[in-house]
């Protein structure tokens, strides 16, 4: 079973995106910022992450920053409100595997998740 972690400050929007990743048969961990999900990271070793950007604190773009500093090659979904073109391309050039909208269109997760794992 692949491992998810999910990094959200909003605790709603966790719940909701965990419950999509679990009905598709994942184990989620979470974290409510930048730097605990990086902990997160190094603790639970999961096999992919789904990363807000507008958090207090260390937000998505420093958390990326930062994983791809430290080398961790883990494979991110960025899932945020902010649609810019800019961000997006920032995101995109620190490593970030999909940028997607929120609330997450469970089918275009499910799309994404599958594609990063190599699964059918």
């Amino acid at each position: 079973m692949a491992k998810v972690l999910v990094v959200d400050d909003s605790k709603f929007q966790r719940k909701k995106i965990v419950k999509i990743l679990q009905s598709l048969g994942l184990e989620v961990v979470q974290a409510s910022d930048g730097a605990e999900g990086l902990e997160m990271v190094q603790i639970e070793a999961p096999d992919f992450i789904c990363l807000d950007l507008l958090m207090p604190e260390m937000d998505g773009v420093e958390t990326l920053e930062k994983l791809r500093d430290l080398g961790v090659s883990t494979p991110v979904i960025v899932l945020t409100a902010d649609v810019q073109d800019l961000v997006r391309e920032q995101c995109q050039e620190l490593g970030a595997r999909a940028f997607l909208n929120k609330p997450p269109d469970a089918e275009e997760l499910q799309t994404v998740i599958r594609e990063i794992l190599g699964t059918p």
